[in-house]
């Protein structure tokens, strides 16, 4: 379980990164808080940042879970599948929104792979029970 703690660690390390990046390029474009809008590369950044926080609400308590009931060592490689998914992710959006794709496409299977996982180890947990 260290493992997967290590990763979600990363999640949450990556995700002070991208707000870090946001405060820079709210700076950078003068987008002076409480504003969100404005400038359409400050809007790239803040997006990344925000739709990072909506994954992470699904990814923590899914690889915890598939950790637990079915495979710490599988959560662990999805888990960083998922950390490098939201990089590739970032670097598609700010440089082009059209080319996030990739990067949520692999963010979003590795979520569905943790969550179906996590749902089938507990129950199985529970038909053992």
């Amino acid at each position: 379980m260290s493992w997967v703690h290590g990763v979600v660690i990363l999640s949450l390390i990556e995700y002070l990164v991208f707000c870090v990046l946001v405060g820079r390029a709210r700076a950078k474009y003068a987008i002076a808080a409480p504003a969100v809008a404005g400038n359409e590369m400050f809007e790239r950044y803040f997006r990344v940042q925000q739709n990072t926080l909506e994954q992470l609400i699904v990814f923590i308590p899914a690889v915890l879970l598939f950790a637990r009931y079915t495979s710490a060592l599988w959560a662990g490689i999805l888990g960083v599948a998922f950390v490098i998914a939201r990089i590739i992710y970032a670097a598609g959006y700010i440089s082009a929104p059209q080319r996030r794709g990739t990067g949520a496409s692999i963010s979003f299977l590795c979520e569905v792979l943790l969550v179906l996982g996590a749902l089938i180890g507990i129950a199985r947990a529970l038909m053992a029970a």
